[in-house]
């Protein structure tokens, strides 16, 4: 008897559900149906997508040299030459394997005093810039923006800027190397900052042009005068000479 039953609710529960799948196209489903908009896969977010082309950029940047060459002691008021060259660390090329500091005319070329390595694979800029008023720095031969494909082990790149100081003094000069992400402005690394120090010198044409400018404040004494008494008093031949030619 008992089993009569058991058959029985057996055979109700299945009649249920081929009932159900004749209605609804489907056996019933005891789980509770969707009600809210069909689920989306959430987009990455600005941070996200930051951060992955960041990263991606820098594995594959690799390191090449930065030198720094230019003449360690310059005359005041004269415009002098500050170069910056980036190798790879495939270029067999006699600029990168034996860069030379700039000398006088007859002197033997120095290696400059130092290099450091940089971040190369990409888009590669330097700045100079100077924290002083009395440093002027040009840089029209640079590149517009200051940045130079630099993709190839093999790759070189240069920087020239001319600069002058008006005023004998030390100064120290800041410089900075960056590489871009792919073709955004965006540096995948904090620059490689350096420092260049420099010595200018008093020349004897500094010194008399300021002589003359404190003479010229201090006294109402005529031109003749200021040359005899002047002329007297360093015994100086290059003084007198540079009063002549400002007066011719």
């Amino acid at each position: 008897m008992l089993t009569l039953v058991v058959a029985g609710l057996g055979l109700v529960l299945n009649l249920t559900n081929v009932a159900g799948f004749l209605r609804d196209g489907s056996p019933t489903d005891p789980r509770p149906t969707p009600t809210g908009e069909p689920a989306v896969r959430p987009t990455p977010s600005e941070q996200f997508t930051y951060q992955a082309t960041v990263h991606d950029g820098r594995r594959d940047l690799f390191e090449g040299q930065l030198y720094v060459t230019t003449d360690q002691t310059v005359k005041v008021a004269e415009w002098f030459t500050i170069r910056v060259l980036i190798c790879g660390p495939a270029n067999s090329d006699e600029l990168c394997s034996d860069p030379a500091e700039p000398t006088g005319v007859g002197a033997t070329p120095r290696r400059p005093p130092g290099s450091m390595t940089v971040p190369i694979g990409g888009r590669v800029g330097v700045t100079l810039t100077s924290p002083y008023s009395e440093v002027d720095i040009k840089d029209d031969l640079n590149p517009e923006g200051g940045v130079q494909p630099v993709t190839e082990p093999t790759d070189a790149a240069t920087w020239i800027w001319s600069v002058r100081a008006s005023k004998p003094g030390t100064y120290q000069l800041q410089g900075g190397a960056f590489v871009l992400a792919a073709d955004t402005d965006q540096a995948l690394l904090p620059h490689d900052r350096f420092t260049i120090t420099l010595t200018v010198e008093r020349t004897s044409d500094y010194t008399a042009e300021q002589v003359w400018t404190a003479t010229l404040d201090i006294t109402k004494w005529s031109v003749p005068q200021i040359v005899t008494i002047l002329t007297a008093l360093l015994g100086a031949g290059a003084f007198a000479a540079w009063i002549r030619r400002r007066l011719q």
